[in-house]
């Protein structure tokens, strides 16, 4: 079994756009820019969307961000389901270590 190291699940992610306040900015005081946080169960911030992406790829980045702790259960789920294959030829043996591969760079065991 996996030790968790990340924040508390479930994550969850809102919008939270930037006001333009500079006289400068060529959008103009008082615009928006699009910006989404991403939050874990205790409400701490895990991290932000790049306010330089347009505003559809960084839904859908928060989005991923925020299931990142039930796609690594499932994963590992799915690993341990899949571990008598580990030296298949065949597609459960390419999805075991597919899956282990995922697992071991989203907890920092890579190599």
């Amino acid at each position: 079994m996996i030790a968790r190291k990340h924040s508390p699940a479930p994550w969850a992610f809102e919008y939270s756009p930037y006001t333009v306040r500079s006289e400068y900015s060529p959008l103009g005081i008082g615009a928006e820019i699009p910006a989404y946080e991403i939050f874990d169960a205790d409400g701490n911030k895990v991290f932000d969307t790049n306010e330089d992406t347009p505003a559809e790829v960084q839904e859908s980045n928060a989005r991923m961000g925020a299931a990142a702790p039930r796609l690594l259960a499932s994963l590992v789920t799915c690993a341990n389901l899949l571990a008598d294959y580990d030296e298949s030829d065949g597609p459960e043996g390419e999805a075991y270590r597919e899956a282990l591969a995922a697992i071991n760079e989203a907890t920092g065991r890579a190599s």
